[in-house]
Formats: structure tokens, C-alpha cells, sequence
């Protein structure tokens, strides 16, 4: 024989009879007492569930509202230093290009005194 069917069935007949006891008294007259408290109380733990959710819901959405003012605090933030790094790159860029002008120019100067440097020496 099984030794968990019988703990199982004995549960199983526990549950049912709680079931049918509480089942009995739901109906009998202390329990339709019972019941009438439960529905004239019922409403007003309703609206006390409400009225926390409001309160829950009212700070959740100006934790929300504050959390997103910080990220519009920090993406101006980060725009406005892209912006600034963005510039710098540029003026680094025509840092760059102007000395690269002037050596260009002082390198043909250099060249071009040379050359003719060569042509007086030449006779040319």
C-alpha cells in the first residue's frame, strides 16, 4: 500500500469538511451577520485602497516628473559640451590648416631660393 495516499486523502477530507463548516456557517445567521458587516465595510476599504493609491500614484508621478526634469538637465548638459567640443575640433582643425599653410609657404619660399640660387650660380 501507498504510504502518501493516505496523508493525501486525509488532507483531502480536511479541506473538505473546513469547506463544508465554513460553508454552513456562511449561510447560518451569524455568518449572513458576517456577511452584511463584510459588505458594509467593503465599500469603505475600497475607498480607503483609493484614496492610498492617489497618494501612491501622486508621488509616483512627481517622482517621475522630477526624474525626468534631471534628465533633460543632464542631455542639455551633454549637448551643450558636444557643442563646445564639436567647436574646439573645429578651430583645432584650422589651427592645423593654417600651419600647414605656412609651412607649404615657407617650403616653396625655401625652394624657390634655392632654384634661383642655382640659376645665378647656372648664369641662367
Amino acid at each position: 500500500m501507498n504510504n502518501n495516499g493516505l496523508p493525501r486523502g486525509l488532507s483531502f477530507l480536511a479541506g473538505a469538511a473546513a469547506g463544508l463548516a465554513l460553508g454552513y456557517y456562511l449561510h447560518s445567521e451569524k455568518g449572513s451577520a458576517l456577511r452584511q458587516k463584510i459588505t458594509e465595510n467593503w465599500g469603505d476599504v475600497l475607498d480607503d485602497l483609493g484614496d492610498r493609491t492617489q497618494e501612491h500614484l501622486a508621488d509616483l508621478i512627481a517622482l517621475l516628473s522630477d526624474t525626468l526634469d534631471k534628465g533633460l538637465s543632464f542631455a542639455d548638459l551633454a549637448g551643450n559640451q558636444l557643442q563646445e567640443n564639436v567647436e574646439q575640433l573645429g578651430d583645432d582643425a584650422d589651427d592645423a590648416r593654417e600651419d600647414a599653410e605656412t609651412s607649404f609657404e615657407n617650403g616653396m619660399d625655401r625652394a624657390r631660393a634655392r632654384l634661383q640660387q642655382k640659376f645665378k650660380e647656372a648664369g641662367i
